[in-house]
């Protein structure tokens, strides 16, 4: 996908720049924030609006970077289906700082605005297998209600060739991301400025909505 470059309107100003508690400036962060932040930066080469939102609780921080880069490195699941189910997990959460973020990830790993829009609408993606359908279908269970979960559901991902080490990280990237999702809906985190050109179409904004 082509990146445009952001267009500053009165909505992109306000998603970038509008939040619910003070956002701590990374140029002066002092002591243990400092020393997370420099952490986050050393990854992203800049500390997202999420992280300077959690600045008062910099071991929190700390202690949620860890299990973010934890959970992306151990375990087998591909990490192009561990983005996926984040999607579906923020959109469950109703997140669109997250759904954008991990957006962006996928695009990464080749797809397309509207592969990514399949998976959001909750539709079965035409880029994955039946494999990998049924793991977003089941994220989508434990984001929206993790009672819900039956036997039957683990036993049809087992029929599949999942593993119960693999049920496990599907549970636990689901669970992660309703972390992260919650505290960023609930602070009202501005979106990154690279994340601005995604606010002009779907899924943020529908054809109907968008300026003639």
């Amino acid at each position: 996908m082509a990146q445009r470059l952001p267009i500053e309107t009165k909505q992109h100003q306000e998603r970038t720049t509008m939040t619910r508690v003070p956002l701590q400036d990374p140029a002066t962060a002092t002591g243990r924030t400092k020393e997370v932040f420099d952490r986050v930066a050393g990854y992203y080469g800049m500390v997202p609006t999420l992280q300077q939102a959690m600045a008062p609780l910099p071991e929190v921080t700390n202690a949620l970077w860890d299990l973010s880069t934890m959970t992306m490195k151990e375990g087998t699941i591909p990490g192009e289906l561990r983005r996926a189910i984040f999607v579906v997990t923020a959109t469950a959460g109703e997140c669109d700082y997250c759904t954008a973020a991990h957006m962006l990830a996928l695009f990464r790993h080749g797809w397309s605005v509207e592969e990514c829009v399949e998976i959001v609408e909750g539709r079965p993606s035409s880029r994955l297998g039946e494999l990998e359908n049924a793991v977003l279908e089941f994220a989508r269970v434990v984001a929206a209600r993790p009672a819900a979960v039956t036997d039957e559901m683990t036993d049809r991902l087992g029929e599949l060739g999942w593993t119960d080490a693999q049920i496990v990280e599907m549970v636990t990237t689901v669970a992660l991301l309703k972390y992260t999702s919650t505290v960023a809906t609930a602070l009202d985190i501005p979106f990154e400025k690279i994340m601005l050109p995604l606010l002009d179409g779907p899924p943020f904004r529908s054809e109907d909505d968008r300026p003639s």
